[in-house]
Protein backbone atom coordinates (compact mmCIF):
# COMPACT_ATOMS: atom_id res chain seq x y z
CA UNK A 1 0.00 0.00 0.00
CA UNK A 2 1.00 3.55 -1.18
CA UNK A 3 1.29 6.80 1.04
CA UNK A 4 -1.12 8.19 -1.34
CA UNK A 5 -3.53 4.69 -0.85
CA UNK A 6 -3.04 5.08 3.06
CA UNK A 7 -4.14 8.76 2.66
CA UNK A 8 -7.24 8.28 0.53
CA UNK A 9 -8.26 5.54 2.76
CA UNK A 10 -8.45 7.83 5.69
CA UNK A 11 -10.67 10.47 3.90
CA UNK A 12 -7.71 13.15 3.35
CA UNK A 13 -6.65 13.73 -0.19
CA UNK A 14 -2.87 14.54 -0.37
CA UNK A 15 -1.62 16.94 -2.72
CA UNK A 16 0.34 15.32 -5.52
CA UNK A 17 3.93 16.87 -4.82
CA UNK A 18 4.09 16.08 -1.08
CA UNK A 19 3.78 12.01 -2.08
CA UNK A 20 7.30 12.71 -3.41
CA UNK A 21 8.54 14.48 -0.40
CA UNK A 22 7.64 11.79 1.89
CA UNK A 23 10.84 9.86 3.81
CA UNK A 24 11.14 5.76 2.54
CA UNK A 25 10.73 4.68 5.88
CA UNK A 26 6.96 6.00 5.81
CA UNK A 27 5.82 3.79 2.37
CA UNK A 28 6.29 0.51 4.49
CA UNK A 29 3.09 -1.35 4.98
CA UNK A 30 2.69 -2.91 8.65
CA UNK A 31 1.62 -6.12 6.89
CA UNK A 32 5.48 -5.99 5.42
CA UNK A 33 6.73 -5.46 8.72
CA UNK A 34 5.48 -8.20 9.81
CA UNK A 35 6.54 -10.50 7.20
CA UNK A 36 9.88 -9.51 7.88
CA UNK A 37 10.35 -9.46 11.30
CA UNK A 38 8.68 -13.34 10.87
CA UNK A 39 11.41 -14.29 8.24
CA UNK A 40 13.90 -12.85 10.13
CA UNK A 41 16.65 -14.58 11.98
CA UNK A 42 18.16 -13.16 14.72
CA UNK A 43 18.46 -9.71 16.28
CA UNK A 44 19.75 -8.60 13.38
CA UNK A 45 17.00 -9.47 11.17
CA UNK A 46 14.44 -8.27 13.73
CA UNK A 47 16.34 -4.49 14.53
CA UNK A 48 16.75 -3.95 10.71
CA UNK A 49 13.18 -4.39 9.24
CA UNK A 50 11.69 -1.95 11.56
CA UNK A 51 10.89 1.44 10.55
CA UNK A 52 12.41 4.24 12.89
CA UNK A 53 8.61 5.33 13.28
CA UNK A 54 8.14 2.28 14.94
CA UNK A 55 11.21 2.53 17.40
CA UNK A 56 10.24 6.01 18.49
CA UNK A 57 6.86 4.80 19.62
CA UNK A 58 8.43 2.26 21.29
CA UNK A 59 10.59 4.84 23.60
CA UNK A 60 7.67 5.98 26.03
CA UNK A 61 6.94 2.44 26.50
CA UNK A 62 10.74 2.00 27.54
CA UNK A 63 10.52 5.52 29.63
CA UNK A 64 7.83 4.15 31.36
CA UNK A 65 9.33 0.76 32.45
CA UNK A 66 12.66 2.50 34.29
CA UNK A 67 10.69 4.68 36.90
CA UNK A 68 11.00 8.38 37.82
CA UNK A 69 14.85 9.27 37.19
CA UNK A 70 17.17 10.09 39.92
CA UNK A 71 20.12 12.88 39.62
CA UNK A 72 22.23 13.31 42.84
CA UNK A 73 23.62 17.65 42.66
CA UNK A 74 26.16 19.18 44.67
CA UNK A 75 25.56 22.85 45.48
CA UNK A 76 28.80 23.65 45.92
CA UNK A 77 29.00 27.75 46.29
CA UNK A 78 26.37 30.06 46.16
CA UNK A 79 26.66 33.78 44.46
CA UNK A 80 26.58 36.21 47.28
CA UNK A 81 25.31 39.23 44.95
CA UNK A 82 22.35 36.70 43.98
CA UNK A 83 21.47 36.23 47.59
CA UNK A 84 21.40 39.52 48.29
CA UNK A 85 18.87 40.60 45.62
CA UNK A 86 17.08 37.50 46.67
CA UNK A 87 17.18 38.69 50.14
CA UNK A 88 16.23 41.86 49.62
CA UNK A 89 13.03 41.24 47.44
CA UNK A 90 12.43 39.32 50.16
CA UNK A 91 12.84 41.65 53.27
CA UNK A 92 10.89 44.51 51.27
CA UNK A 93 8.02 41.41 51.40
CA UNK A 94 8.09 41.27 54.99
CA UNK A 95 8.27 45.08 55.60
CA UNK A 96 5.16 45.48 53.65
CA UNK A 97 3.22 42.47 55.05
CA UNK A 98 4.06 44.31 58.82
CA UNK A 99 3.18 47.59 57.58
CA UNK A 100 -0.38 46.32 56.35
CA UNK A 101 -0.35 44.03 59.50
CA UNK A 102 -0.07 47.07 61.74
CA UNK A 103 -2.69 48.84 60.25
CA UNK A 104 -4.97 46.00 60.38
CA UNK A 105 -4.37 44.70 64.10
CA UNK A 106 -4.97 48.83 65.16
CA UNK A 107 -8.11 48.61 63.30
CA UNK A 108 -9.05 45.32 64.86
CA UNK A 109 -8.32 46.53 68.22
CA UNK A 110 -9.98 50.18 67.59
CA UNK A 111 -13.13 48.25 66.27
CA UNK A 112 -13.68 46.27 69.32
CA UNK A 113 -13.30 49.46 71.58
CA UNK A 114 -9.83 47.97 73.35
CA UNK A 115 -8.37 51.40 73.59
CA UNK A 116 -11.05 52.89 74.78
CA UNK A 117 -11.42 50.53 77.49
CA UNK A 118 -7.71 50.97 78.25
CA UNK A 119 -7.88 54.52 78.40
CA UNK A 120 -11.15 54.76 80.44
CA UNK A 121 -9.29 52.17 82.54
CA UNK A 122 -6.22 54.12 83.06
CA UNK A 123 -8.39 57.45 83.80
CA UNK A 124 -9.80 55.46 86.78
CA UNK A 125 -6.71 54.60 88.25
CA UNK A 126 -5.13 57.91 87.76
CA UNK A 127 -8.36 59.91 88.99
CA UNK A 128 -9.66 61.00 86.38
CA UNK A 129 -6.24 62.13 84.22
CA UNK A 130 -5.29 60.22 80.89
CA UNK A 131 -2.20 57.96 80.67
CA UNK A 132 0.45 59.46 79.29
CA UNK A 133 1.89 56.42 77.45
CA UNK A 134 -1.50 56.69 75.83
CA UNK A 135 -0.30 58.92 73.15
CA UNK A 136 1.93 56.65 71.87
CA UNK A 137 -0.62 53.98 70.70
CA UNK A 138 -2.23 56.51 67.76
CA UNK A 139 -2.66 55.33 64.36
CA UNK A 140 -0.31 57.52 62.83
CA UNK A 141 2.25 56.55 65.43
CA UNK A 142 1.54 52.79 65.71
CA UNK A 143 2.08 53.17 61.43
CA UNK A 144 5.44 54.91 61.36
CA UNK A 145 6.24 52.40 64.43
CA UNK A 146 5.62 49.61 61.96
CA UNK A 147 7.60 51.79 59.42
CA UNK A 148 10.76 51.99 60.95
CA UNK A 149 10.69 48.22 62.06
CA UNK A 150 10.16 47.13 58.43
CA UNK A 151 13.17 49.40 57.44
CA UNK A 152 15.50 47.77 60.07
CA UNK A 153 14.34 44.55 58.91
CA UNK A 154 15.16 45.03 55.07
CA UNK A 155 18.39 46.29 56.45
CA UNK A 156 19.08 43.39 58.69
CA UNK A 157 17.61 40.51 56.34
CA UNK A 158 19.57 41.73 53.58
CA UNK A 159 23.00 41.73 55.30
CA UNK A 160 22.50 38.51 57.29
CA UNK A 161 21.42 36.92 53.87
CA UNK A 162 24.55 38.03 52.21
CA UNK A 163 26.73 36.99 54.87
CA UNK A 164 25.11 33.93 55.28
CA UNK A 165 25.92 32.85 51.34
CA UNK A 166 29.32 33.93 52.21
CA UNK A 167 29.60 31.76 54.97
CA UNK A 168 28.05 28.53 53.10
CA UNK A 169 30.76 29.07 50.75
CA UNK A 170 33.31 28.76 53.21
CA UNK A 171 31.64 25.76 54.98
CA UNK A 172 30.85 24.21 51.34
CA UNK A 173 35.08 24.63 49.90
CA UNK A 174 35.75 22.55 53.36
CA UNK A 175 33.52 19.84 53.48
CA UNK A 176 31.92 19.85 50.05
CA UNK A 177 28.94 21.15 49.77
CA UNK A 178 25.20 20.21 50.48
CA UNK A 179 23.93 16.80 48.52
CA UNK A 180 20.60 16.93 47.00
CA UNK A 181 18.83 13.86 44.80
CA UNK A 182 16.55 15.12 41.88
CA UNK A 183 13.59 13.04 40.82
CA UNK A 184 11.57 13.85 37.54
CA UNK A 185 7.75 12.15 39.10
Amino acid sequence: MSTSDSRTATGTSAPPESTTKLPSFQEESPASEQQSIGSGTGSAAKGASRSPKKQSSDRPAETEKRGPRRVRLTLARLDPFSVMKLSFLVAIAIGIATVVAVVLLWNLVDAIGLWSQVDQLGRDLNGGEPLPFMEFFQFSKMVSYGTIVAVVNVVIITALGTLLAFLYNLVAALLGGLKMTFTDE
